[in-house]
This record gives structure tokens, C-alpha cells and sequence, in this order.
């Protein structure tokens, strides 16, 4: 039972960790995660002092103001690293999918770049994938335990049958002999000897 416990826990610590990182500093850049996991995307190289507005259809997901987020509509979801200008969203919904724009404005708040990217959630959460995997190992884990079981008790009770029929019975049963007849003196029987005469 340990050994399930254990390989639970690889296999969530295993699903937890996943990640995607994309490239998306070109413009049309496709980029794909699974459902429940993490993605990286590099918008820029550095966004230090500089101004980026990143949305997607018309809601904006981060507006970056000098060292400072203005706006956020999925906070709880999303972080931004400026030092390497990259967008990491966590928990990837289906949802998430779609065309996202970037403007990047210099310091002095004039667009310089507008680009596009491609985002794809695809499958199912790794999440999910791990507990059914988990939930798998555990149930044939159980059925082994039940199997070897049910083999080690066959095998008792066979011994038991054996142990029995390697018992010998005997039955015995005493039987009366005739009474014995005391011995009879032997009598000596006497024989008479006779002369026999002849004439000659």
C-alpha cells in the first residue's frame, strides 16, 4: 500500500510541474498548452521603462505601465516577469484559446510594434490525466493485494486437505479366538511286537 501512496504522489508532484513555453516575440507566433497546465510567453526581451497592452478579442489581459500593472482581468491566473517580458498563465482554461494582440509602446507612449499570437489549449488537464492514472495504479494495485490473497489462501486450504488425507486410518477390530483345548497327554501307543516262526 505504500508503494501506491508513493506512486500517487510521483504522479501528481509529475502533473503539477508541467509547462509550455513559447516564443512569441514574432509576429503570428502559434503557441500551445494542455488544459490545466502552465504557459510561458515571451512578448518581449525586456519590458523595463516601457509600455505594453496585451488583449485578447477586446478584454485586456495586461496593460504594463513603466515597471507597474494597470490593469489585469485574470488575476489570480496570470503573472508578468519583466526582466525577460514574459506573460506565464496558469491553469489553462479552453477558453484561453484564441488571438491575442501585443502593443508595445516606447517611453514616451508611442505604439512601436503590434503583433499577434495563437494560442490552442488542447486535451485534457494533467491533472486530471494524473489522478485517473493514480486512480488506475491504486484500484490494480488493490486487485493484485486481493489476488495474491486469494492464491496464498487457496493454497493454505490445500495444504490443510493434504495434511488431512495424509492421515492413515485403521480400524481394528478384535476378534475371539476359540477357546484353546487343553493339551491332551499324548498317549504312547504300545505295539506288540510277534514272533514270526518259519518251518524250514
Amino acid at each position: 500500500m505504500a508503494a501506491a501512496v508513493g506512486l500517487l504522489l510521483l504522479l501528481l508532484g509529475v502533473s503539477q510541474g508541467l509547462s509550455a513555453h513559447c516564443d512569441a516575440r514574432n509576429n503570428g507566433t502559434q503557441c500551445s498548452g494542455t488544459l490545466g497546465e502552465t504557459v510561458f510567453l515571451r512578448l518581449i526581451h525586456n519590458a523595463s521603462g516601457i509600455k505594453i497592452d496585451l488583449l485578447k478579442g477586446n478584454v485586456i489581459l495586461l496593460q504594463w505601465r513603466k515597471n507597474i500593472t494597470v490593469a489585469n482581468e485574470i488575476k489570480d491566473r496570470f503573472d508578468f516577469i519583466p526582466d525577460n517580458g514574459t506573460f506565464r498563465l496558469n491553469d489553462l482554461k479552453h477558453n484561453d484559446s484564441g488571438e491575442y494582440k501585443l502593443t508595445v509602446f516606447d517611453s514616451n507612449g508611442k505604439s512601436t510594434e503590434n503583433r499577434t499570437l495563437h494560442l490552442s489549449v488542447q486535451g485534457t488537464s494533467s491533472l486530471t490525466t494524473g489522478l485517473i492514472t493514480s486512480s488506475i495504479c491504486v484500484v490494480l494495485l488493490f486487485f493484485i493485494i486481493l489476488i495474491v490473497i486469494y492464491v496464498w489462501r487457496k493454497k493454505q486450504k490445500r495444504k490443510e486437505t493434504e495434511d488431512l488425507t495424509d492421515l492413515t486410518y485403521a480400524v481394528v477390530t478384535t476378534v475371539q479366538k476359540p477357546a484353546r483345548r487343553p493339551d491332551k497327554q499324548k498317549e504312547e501307543e504300545e505295539v506288540e511286537y510277534g514272533q514270526i516262526k518259519s518251518a524250514g
